[in-house]
Formats: C-alpha cells, structure tokens, sequence
C-alpha cells in the first residue's frame, strides 16, 4: 500500500483528527503529501522510484479528473443559460406543440393533426375540458402528413360555445373503411417564461409547456 492510499485509508476509518465525518481528499492534498513524503525520507533508504512514479502517476490522473469535472460543471452552466436565451427568444412568437387541449376565445380555434399514412377523410371530435362531448368537424380529404383546420366555436346545433378550455382528437378513416387515431397538435403563442424551478417552461395561453415539446415554430 503506498503513501496515498494509506492516508486516504486513515481519513476514511478516523473521520480526521477533529472526528468528524471523513472529508472528500482533493488534488491539493495528494500533492502535499507527495511534497512531505519527499521531505520527510530517509537519504540514506530514499523511496523506490518506481512507487514515487506510479504515485505521480496517480496525480496526474486526479488532476485530470478535477478538470474534466470542473469543464462539465462550465457546459452544464452554459446550457442552462442557452435554454433560457432560447425560451425569451421565442416570447411572442406561435409554435406548434404534440398535445390535445387548447383553449378556445371568440374567434374559435385552429386545430391541428398528423397521421404518417394518408386517410380519406378526418373527423375531429371536440370536447369540454371535463371530457363531455360539444362538437364534431368533418375535414374532407385524401389528408396525410400534417394538416391543420378552423373550428369555428359552434356546438353540434351550430350555436356558439363559450371561450374557455377544450380537448380534441382527430379520427381519420382509409380507403378500406378503417379508423386510425391521428396525433393531435395545438398552436400556441408564447406570452412569457418561468424559470423559478430547474425546467424552464414556457408561459402559453394554452397553458405550460416545455421547450422539447415544441415540433415546430410558426
């Protein structure tokens, strides 16, 4: 066992001298003790050079560890800070998000929807926030890819909803007869940004989201 292991081994099983909780050994310590190792030896019965080689070694692998942690640590810092340039960036701006509940002023709704093979016709069932069924739009096709509709705000008699909080899915059927659930996408414009925690969201008048949820800006 060499010098650094012995003292890592002893602070380790004596807390330290003041008998507290063993303490982390950083670079600087291995590097004294090297330095006393050299002071304290005997002239006459000097260390074996291959131990003192091998333990230089050691700390020149520590040193280097330090400093990859330290350059993680900076990155870490760096895209933290590049997530929060990029939400204020987009304050103002329309993107276009994976999700099924959107909010519905007076001036209705644009819905979206994707399905990755085509459809012959898409059906668009719109529903309360609460899960009760409102109002159903029929978009005509052959559709595929993404595609988007206008809702109009009216219910199933063609009278006009009130603004507030609704869901949807998007139902498409093929050639042969077949449903096929589409994924439903929603347009929202960014109004601002909460950073009070360590996920960044991005304020919405559809609600929170996040930046990796964010397909596309518009």
């Amino acid at each position: 066992m060499n010098a650094i292991e012995s003292l890592y081994g002893f602070e380790q099983m004596t807390g330290g001298s003041s008998g507290k909780p063993a303490q982390e050994l950083g670079k600087e310590d291995f590097l004294n003790l090297l330095v006393a190792q050299l002071r304290n030896q005997d002239p006459l019965n000097p260390s074996d050079p291959t131990e003192f080689t091998a333990q230089l070694a050691q700390f020149t692998s520590l040193e280097q560890l330090y400093n990859i942690n330290d350059n993680l640590k900076a990155v870490d810092t760096l895209s933290g800070e590049f997530g929060r340039m990029s939400a204020l960036s987009l304050i103002d701006r329309n993107v276009v998000v994976g999700g099924n509940a959107f909010r519905m002023d007076e001036d209705g709704a644009n819905l979206g929807f994707d399905f990755a093979d085509p459809v012959e016709s898409v059906t668009l069932y719109i529903r309360t926030d609460d899960g009760r069924s409102v109002a159903q739009m029929q978009v005509p096709g052959p559709l595929s890819g993404e595609q988007w509709a206008e809702w109009d705000g009216a219910d199933a008699n063609g009278m006009p909803l009130p603004s507030g909080n609704y869901t949807f899915s998007a139902v498409g059927k093929t050639r042969e007869g077949d449903e096929v659930q589409g994924r439903s996408l929603v347009e929202s414009r960014i109004t601002g940004a909460d950073f009070s925690d360590s996920t960044e969201k991005l304020l919405t008048d559809n609600g929170d989201i996040r930046i990796k949820d964010i397909t596309r800006v518009r």
